[in-house]
């Protein structure tokens, strides 16, 4: 994994099974607070075993250090269909992050609240540990539950934050990278490339787990 210096939306995370098996490496998203004031990340549901509290552990301050620092508490995977859900929250654990700092901020742009509405042409971007750059493109199609734009991504970037930026440059959340698309309603696999990809919104979630999106400028807010 790349290494991180802070806890935040787009660092690499590597979940392992309760049995003590290895996962897979996926990116964090966006930070939240539960509603006992718990810090935690979103990341996509398909990384983690639903029904399991895998363990998440990253990459710190660029030696051979690799703390653990939470555990999956939701997973939601239903499937690849459109109308399926492919979400999870991570609780972040004190122990585990004592001494390593907490940010929002999105490949260095502030974050300042959750996008209310997206609309065809509207541009998003994401950030994941395998493609390791920013790519973004115009929305194709979007709704409550998910949103497809003109954007490539590689297996690892899942669980990464998608994002629109606003013409000050700060960005605002709109959901969790799941996929890569061929442009239709079927999910080819990621190690292909493909024109588009797919988010899963993070508004509806927000609410049903009773989350505050954390913001740079309003910490702690709820949006």
């Amino acid at each position: 994994m790349p290494a991180a210096h802070a806890i935040g939306p787009g660092i690499g995370i590597d979940i392992t099974r309760p049995n003590g098996t290895n996962g897979i490496s996926c990116t964090a998203g966006f930070l939240v607070h539960t509603a006992d004031g718990q810090p935690g990340l979103l990341s996509a549901g398909h990384c983690n075993e639903p029904g399991t509290d895998g363990t998440v552990t990253i990459h710190h301050g660029g030696l051979y250090v690799y703390p653990e620092v939470g555990r999956f508490v939701e997973s939601v995977h239903g499937g690849n269909q459109w109308t399926d859900f492919d979400i999870g929250l991570i609780t972040l654990e004190h122990k585990g992050i004592d001494g390593i700092e907490l940010t929002p901020d999105v490949d260095g742009h502030p974050l300042v609240g959750l996008a209310e509405q997206v609309e065809q042409g509207d541009i998003l971007c994401h950030f994941g540990i395998r493609s390791d750059t920013t790519v973004c493109g115009p929305v194709a199609y979007a709704d409550q539950n998910k949103v497809r734009f003109a954007a490539t991504g590689q297996c690892g970037d899942s669980g990464g934050p998608v994002y629109r930026l606003r013409p000050d440059g700060a960005a605002e959340a709109v959901g969790i990278y799941i996929e890569v698309s061929n442009g239709d309603h079927s999910e080819p696999t990621c190690d292909e490339v493909h024109e588009y990809s797919i988010a899963q919104m993070i508004k509806p979630w927000l609410r049903a787990w009773d989350l505050t999106l954390v913001t740079t400028d309003r910490p702690g807010q709820e949006q």
